[in-house]
């Protein structure tokens, strides 16, 4: 018996035979995931788990500031003996501007009054014109009676004015370190305080 023409049911059913058939031969595709890049290890180094969050953002430094200034000093000093509490202002002027520059404080403040009332009797503006440095053309100036070419040796910069109290106390204060060690070891300030009187240095 011949087949009669196929009706329309019949040729929609063999197109959805046909595309189930095509369907069940196509193999899935697969995305392939880009590869992590590998991390550098220095030899040795152990391996360490990425981290699963972002580090934070370093914060921007704002450099190290201003160069501290230097410590204040009393600007106009006046001749004669020093008034009120002048000397042990200018002495402790000195020795924050040691600190400043990284050398040790002046502890031994007595010893330093002693120095200046025996050298001086507290007058910035007293200069020596008698004595053996004098005779040499380098006379003794100031509070604690350094002659130039000391003061000029053990000076700091911006404290090298001989005739300011402070400035020559921290000319004079860095030599009695240099020469005997530190300003309690003056030679007058051992004899005063023996007994044995003030000898200058």
């Amino acid at each position: 018996m011949r087949p009669g023409p196929a009706s329309a049911t019949d040729r929609a059913l063999a197109g959805a035979l046909v595309i189930v058939v095509t369907l069940s031969n196509v193999h899935p595709i697969h995305t392939r995931r880009p590869a992590v890049p590998a991390v550098q290890l220095a030899p040795g180094e152990p391996v360490r788990p990425l981290p699963s969050t972002p580090a934070p953002p370093i914060p921007e430094t704002t450099g190290a500031g201003p160069a501290p200034k230097p410590p204040p000093k009393d600007d106009v000093i006046a001749c004669g003996p020093a008034p009120g509490d002048a000397l042990d202002r200018w002495i402790g002027q000195a020795s924050d501007a040691l600190v400043y520059v990284g050398e040790a404080p002046i502890t031994d403040r007595a010893a330093l009054r002693l120095i200046i009332t025996a050298e001086s009797s507290g007058d910035p503006c007293v200069v020596n014109t008698w004595d053996a440095n004098a005779r040499r053309g380098t006379p003794s100036i100031g509070l604690v009676q350094t002659i130039r070419p000391t003061f000029d040796r053990w000076a700091l910069p911006g404290y090298e004015d001989i005739r300011h109290p402070v400035d020559n106390i921290i000319a004079g204060v860095r030599y009695a370190r240099g020469r005997y060690g530190s300003e309690s070891s003056v030679p007058g300030v051992l004899g005063r305080r023996t007994g044995n009187g003030y000898r200058g240095y």
